[in-house]
């Protein structure tokens, strides 16, 4: 099993816990939503259709609380040599059958192949089938978190909305540049956690504000957010995951859905963009800071007609029962980027174009490394249980 794969097992194992994590499961007890759980079948990551005992999600639970989402992740293989390997002449026999009955399972599927006797039980196991369905595309549709979104929230952060809007064009050095308008709002209280122009809408921006909210207004117990790439991108998953964040999708075309983001863009537009002098501003330092004084000095002190409080009052009503992080190194550690590397002769590696210096010790191996995306001062290697070997520097060529 691939390191990718290793990580989307480990997501969706955090993904039937999470409800349990945040207390927002919809049974009336933890065990009756163990049960319902436990009754489906699941198309799982690299192992195919499987249903779990409640034991089994239950050790799940406690080895995050214990390790956080590193705990999730399966063992590495210790079984090397078994032959797991597919024919040519097998996987077509696979696809066929698939195609002409789709709704025919991989165990069915196994047996014909033992009974044809293209295969034995010695040398392939249904398991390696299932993975094959899967890693085709051939299974039905995958359980996921798309939902319609309806309700409002009792308390703040139980849930953030987030989306991206087209900002202005700002004339910089002459050339003229497209903004993005980043924001995340507190279904609750309507509070805006975090918004911020940027010249990009990639992920790299979408951390930066995400990690600033988080540390002005405390941890979401859930996210709901559009289809967009950056939003389906591994990395923000694994940053939610950390977090204990449920990362949830609206359906697609379905903008109703997220409709307070949206209305909150609305009045943005209606009562501060369209009224500021853009010719007058040089840089994008200077918008996102007429930004964060609208938002603090007006949007969060007016009364909000759909809840008829102020945002900032209601927020901050309930503010003893948010969870914060406050260590800056914690919170750097949940948005760390995943690499590996082999370390060269001279002992270094590279990130991003950029060299790093490694203990001499490593040289010749792979090496697991974490990064900051937008902070390439400092890297940190982690060994393959996911624990901090050391901190890792950029070569200063005056001392060599």
């Amino acid at each position: 099993m691939d390191e990718k794969t290793r990580q989307e097992v480990a997501l969706f194992r955090y993904s039937l816990i999470a409800p349990i994590i945040n207390n927002t499961f919809s049974q009336p007890t933890q065990i009756a939503y163990l049960e319902d759980v436990c009754s489906k079948s699941f198309d799982v990551p690299y192992y195919g259709h499987k249903s779990y005992a409640p034991k089994t999600v239950k050790k799940w639970l406690y080895t995050y609380n214990k390790h956080g989402i590193e705990g999730l992740f399966p063992r590495r293989r210790s079984d090397k040599g078994t032959s797991r390997v597919l024919t040519d002449k097998i996987k077509e026999f696979i696809i066929e059958l698939k195609i002409d009955k789709p709704k025919r399972s991989a165990k069915s599927i196994y047996q014909e192949l033992l009974a044809k006797k293209l295969i034995s039980y010695d040398e392939l196991s249904l398991s390696t089938v299932q993975r094959f369905i899967y890693s085709k595309r051939l299974s039905a549709p995958r359980l996921n978190s798309k939902e319609r979104y309806a309700f409002e929230m009792e308390y703040p952060n139980d849930c953030w909305q987030s989306d991206v809007s087209s900002g202005p064009y700002l004339i910089i050095d002459g050339r003229k540049r497209k903004t993005y308008l980043i924001a995340f709002l507190d279904d609750c209280s309507r509070v805006i956690t975090h918004a911020e122009f940027f010249f990009k809408d990639d992920l790299q921006s979408l951390e930066t504000a995400f990690k600033k909210a988080i540390s002005k207004r405390g941890i979401p117990k859930k996210l709901f957010v559009d289809n967009g790439k950056i939003y389906q991108s591994r990395q923000f998953q694994f940053i939610c995951a950390n977090l204990g964040t449920i990362l949830s999708y609206a359906q697609p075309y379905s903008p109703e859905s997220k409709g307070k983001i949206e209305r909150f863009f609305g009045t943005l537009k209606g009562q501060w963009m369209n009224l500021l002098n853009w010719d007058k501003i040089s840089s994008l330092e200077e918008l996102n800071s007429l930004l964060h004084d609208y938002i603090e000095k007006d949007y969060h002190q007016a009364k909000h007609s759909s809840i008829q409080f102020k945002p900032i009052d209601r927020f901050v009503k309930h503010i003893d029962n948010l969870k914060f992080i406050h260590s800056t190194r914690e919170l750097d550690f949940i948005f760390l980027h995943r690499l590996t590397r082999k370390v060269r002769k001279d002992a270094t590696i590279s990130l991003k174009t950029k060299m790093f210096e490694v203990p001499q010790k490593f040289i010749g191996e792979r090496v697991n490394v974490r990064f900051l995306a937008d902070s390439l001062d400092k890297a940190y290697l982690f060994d393959d249980d996911n624990q901090l070997i050391t901190d890792i520097y950029p070569v200063r060529k005056i001392d060599n």
